[in-house]
């Protein structure tokens, strides 16, 4: 059975790349902008719910969470105003996705704070 719910977070990695981490089970994708990003996650996301599926699999149950900088940037980031829900090809129960975003990468907000507070 799938969770309920997958929050992903988005921040760009450089000038002209994006990177979409989901928080309950730890991928990852990238793409030129933020929207390219969430819809490679999704699709990776969806490739190992159905492989998970056919072989009689917890889906994503082969992911941990992600650490827990992830998580913290998470509570402080934008949430991004789409509807997505995800679900695999054999199951009934689609898995609602949230997304947020960030500005800069979590390291670097975390490296800027801690020199602020130095």
């Amino acid at each position: 059975m799938l969770q309920a719910r997958l929050r992903i977070l988005v921040f760009p990695e450089s000038s002209m790349t994006w990177t979409a981490r989901a928080l309950e089970h730890d991928l990852a994708g990238a793409g030129a902008t933020m929207e390219a990003a969430l819809d490679t996650v999704l699709k990776v996301a969806r490739a190992h719910i159905n492989y998970d599926l056919r072989h009689g699999r917890q889906p994503l149950s082969a992911f941990a969470a992600a650490p827990r900088l992830y998580w913290e940037a998470f509570a402080g980031a934008t949430r991004v105003d789409i509807r997505l829900d995800l679900a695999g090809e054999q199951t009934a129960a689609p898995m609602r996705v949230i997304a947020a975003t960030l500005p800069q990468h979590p390291i670097v907000k975390l490296y800027c704070e801690r020199v602020r507070t130095a």
